[in-house]
Order: C-alpha cells, then sequence, then structure tokens
C-alpha cells in the first residue's frame, strides 16, 4: 500500500474535479453571452450555440464518468486499436460526403446531426501511443534510430494527414506535446535540438507555402498594415481587451460581439471574456487553467508506473500548450492557430475529448492517493 505523500493528501482527484466544473461552468456562460446575438441573427434562437453546447457537455460529463471509472492501464492495451481508428478516421474525413467542409477545410465528420473532428481523438490517441512506447521501452532512448526517428516516422504520417485538411494548428500542437514528452522523459539533448530545428524548417516551409498562412503571419507581426483583412481579428481582440480594463464592462455588455470580432464564442472568447469582465475575469480563468495543469502534473509526478505517469504528464502538456496557444493567440503574443481554449470555447469534439482526459487524470490520481477510512 502506497504512503500518502504531501501531495496527495488533499486528493488532488477531487480538486480537479472541481476546477474542471468550475471551468466549464464560465464557458457555458460565457458562450451564450457571446453567441446569442449572433445566434438570434442567424438562425432566430439566442440559444442554438448554448443549446448545442448542452449537449456536448452531456456527452463529455458521460465520457467524463467512464474515464474515472475505467482504469488508465487498459489504455495501453488499447493504443494500437485507437492508432489504426485514428488513421482511417483522418482518411474518412477528408472524402467528399462523409467529411464535413467549413471555412475551406474539411475537419469534421457528422454523425446523426453530431459533428465530430477526428484530429481530436489524435491527440490523445498519440499521447497515448507515445505513454506506451515510454513505459515499455524507455532505455533506447538514447539511440536516435530506436526512439526517434520510428516516432517521427509515425507523427510525420499524421502530420501529413492534418495537413491535407488542413489543420496546421493541431499540426504543430501535437508536434510539440510528443516532443516535449520525449525530452523530459530522457531523450538526448542533441537529439532534440536536431528533432526541433527540422520541425521548425518544415514548418517554415509550410507556412511559406501556403499565402494565407504568410497573411497571418503579417497580420500577427503588424495587425495595422492590413486592418480590413489579415489584421482585422486581432486588432478587433485588442479592443475587446482594451475597452474591458480591470473590472469589465459587465456581462453581456460586449460590443464586439455585435458581429466585429469573428469567431467570439469559439477561438476568442477569451477576448469577449476579457470585455465583459476586464483584467480580473481573465485572470480568474488563467487561474483556473493553471491549479489544474498544476494537479495533473502533480498527478504525474506522484504516479508509480512509467505508463501512467507518461500519460498524465501528456495529458496535462497537451491542455497546457491548448491554453498557452490560445492566450497567446487572442492577446496577439502568437499569430493565429485556430486552437480553442479548453473548456471554455465553444465546440463539442475538443470538449468532449478534454473531459475524457481530465477524468484519466482523476483515475490515476484516486488509484495512487489515499482513500478515506471506511471505503
Amino acid at each position: 500500500m502506497l504512503k500518502a505523500s504531501p501531495a496527495t493528501s488533499h486528493h488532488p482527484g477531487l480538486v480537479i474535479l472541481s476546477l474542471l466544473f468550475s471551468l466549464v461552468g464560465i464557458g457555458v456562460v460565457m458562450i451564450y453571452s457571446a453567441s446569442a446575438i449572433f445566434a438570434e441573427k442567424t438562425f432566430g434562437s439566442p440559444f442554438v450555440f448554448v443549446f448545442h453546447q448542452g449537449l456536448n457537455l452531456g456527452v463529455g460529463l458521460l465520457c467524463l464518468r467512464f474515464s474515472i471509472k475505467l482504469d488508465y492501464r487498459l489504455y495501453q492495451k488499447v493504443v494500437p486499436f485507437l492508432m489504426v481508428l485514428s488513421f482511417v478516421l483522418l482518411l474518412l474525413v477528408l472524402i467528399p460526403g462523409i467529411g464535413t467542409e467549413a471555412g475551406n477545410a474539411r475537419r469534421w465528420i457528422r454523425v446523426f446531426g453530431f459533428g465530430f473532428q477526428p484530429a481530436e481523438l489524435l491527440k490523445f490517441t498519440l499521447v497515448a501511443w507515445v505513454a506506451s512506447f515510454l513505459g515499455r521501452k524507455k532505455e533506447v532512448l538514447g539511440y536516435f534510430s530506436r526512439a526517434l526517428l520510428p516516432t517521427f516516422t509515425v507523427l510525420g504520417v499524421f502530420f501529413l494527414l492534418l495537413l491535407m485538411q488542413p489543420d496546421f494548428g493541431t499540426a504543430i500542437l501535437v508536434s510539440m506535446t510528443l516532443l516535449i514528452m520525449l525530452f523530459v522523459a530522457g531523450a538526448k539533448i542533441s537529439h532534440m535540438i536536431f528533432s526541433l530545428i527540422g520541425v521548425v524548417g518544415l514548418a517554415s516551409l509550410l507556412v511559406m507555402g501556403r499565402s494565407y498562412r504568410i497573411r497571418r503571419i503579417t497580420g500577427f507581426l503588424d495587425p495595422w498594415a492590413d486592418p480590413l483583412d489579415s489584421g482585422f481579428q486581432l486588432i478587433q481582440s485588442f479592443i475587446a481587451f482594451g475597452t474591458g480594463g480591470l473590472f469589465g464592462k459587465g456581462l453581456g455588455n460586449s460590443m464586439q460581439k455585435l458581429f466585429f470580432l469573428p469567431e467570439a464564442h469559439t477561438d476568442f472568447i477569451l477576448s469577449i471574456l476579457a470585455e465583459e469582465t476586464g483584467l480580473l475575469g481573465v485572470m480568474v480563468v488563467m487561474a483556473l487553467l493553471v491549479a489544474l495543469i498544476v494537479k495533473g502534473f502533480e498527478v504525474a509526478l506522484h504516479c508509480p508506473d512509467d505508463f501512467g505517469r507518461h500519460l498524465a504528464f501528456g495529458i496535462t502538456l497537451l491542455i497546457a500548450l491548448q491554453s498557452f496557444f490560445n492566450f497567446g493567440v487572442v492577446m496577439g503574443l502568437l499569430p493565429t492557430k485556430g486552437i480553442p481554449l479548453p473548456f471554455i470555447s465553444y465546440g463539442g469534439s475538443n470538449l468532449i475529448l478534454n473531459m475524457f482526459m481530465v477524468g484519466i487524470l482523476i483515475n490515476i490520481a484516486r488509484q495512487h492517493s489515499p482513500q478515506p477510512h471506511g471505503r
């Protein structure tokens, strides 16, 4: 029986669950606030988006409960199945009639009226795959040909499928997550530097190969050079942050959501939150996310088996990088990547996947934390 440590004595699973519900609650409120007027004008009802998010939340709660109950070690056994499933789904999404196109991107498969993004499943699949590899063959990390080369070969295949959608943001997010997982696990620094140079070089070529990606970079570097096109969204985000001030205009009083800021209830929902609740509201969301991330890393640190430790670390890192990228984009610190804010932004696939992964963190925490007397 494991002895209780100071970091686990207050049941991190319950803390993580409380943080999750706090973030999801804020997300539902902000989705309604950011989307109601747009939904009313477009669909005739202000509740369209918040209703759909409520359905997504219901599915997410079922997945959360499932992953809390299921022993996390079983994921190591089904990793090959998940890899094949992710590969097949990423192929299917590219087929007209199966994959659904929106905004010049083909990223969704619709089932019974609900859209699903295979790229979201891929995030967890690759994290679980690398965690499984590190749990079984950590001793070969020092050999580039036996560890990093096979990893990058598999990653390259999925990277290509993501680019065909195209989904450059997810490709970069997953690549960074797996690189950091390998580095933390003990891969040689020289190998990691070489790999990072390769990833940066490839990303640069991909950016230069598409005019819309170049416009994103120029819009990021100087949004006021093209305020009506490439810089428009970022400028509107700046206005939202600037007019929100310290305490905000009040919930529901945003002006930028009145058809000024595109994607107001999705990727740029933080801008509306900043306008309505001010810097204080942004700091609250940031504090909740940081607390969740810290608890996730604590779970990884105190997990005694290699697979669980790397899985918890990878899941937490994935949530952390998504949060970092979203904050960076809406604040003008990073180029636009189309990555939603975890638990806050509108969107079913991302919410469900993140809630499922948080359930895994709770399962790991429960199995390696002391239980109350009488249970």
